[in-house]
């Protein structure tokens, strides 16, 4: 009886440690190829502005009309908490720098910083 059970566990410990496919790599979830799709579209769509200045409801929202008027921008969110802006630009749109900083200042804040995401590899 031990010759039969050894070698059967062994096959079972074997199969399990190495999936059925060549290259040992699991199968991507939906969930996985989701996120990646996601993120692949997002890359470069996304820019996040550290905003000075800002301290109320009214202020982000001033601020977020102004960017939003522009044509590359589709949508902005703005926390309070963090001062910071983030603005999402349509697929092939583009924002500079200075037209950023242009736009805060021209509401009335102040630019502390622009950052220009890339999703992790």
């Amino acid at each position: 009886m031990k010759n039969v059970i050894i070698p059967a566990l062994s096959i079972a410990l074997i199969s399990f440690a190495f999936p059925a496919n060549a290259t040992g790599a699991t199968d991507p979830t939906p969930k996985t190829i989701e996120r990646e799709t996601v993120a692949s579209k997002m890359q470069g769509r996304i820019i996040l502005v550290r905003v000075d200045g800002m301290v109320c409801d009214f202020c982000a929202q001033s601020l977020k009309k102004v960017l939003e008027k522009k044509e590359a921008v589709e949508k902005v969110e703005i926390s309070l908490e963090t001062k910071i802006m983030t603005i999402t630009l349509i697929e092939g749109g583009t924002l500079s720098d200075a037209e950023i900083d242009k736009a805060v200042n021209w509401a009335g804040y102040t630019l502390a910083g622009i950052e220009r995401p890339s999703p992790a590899n």
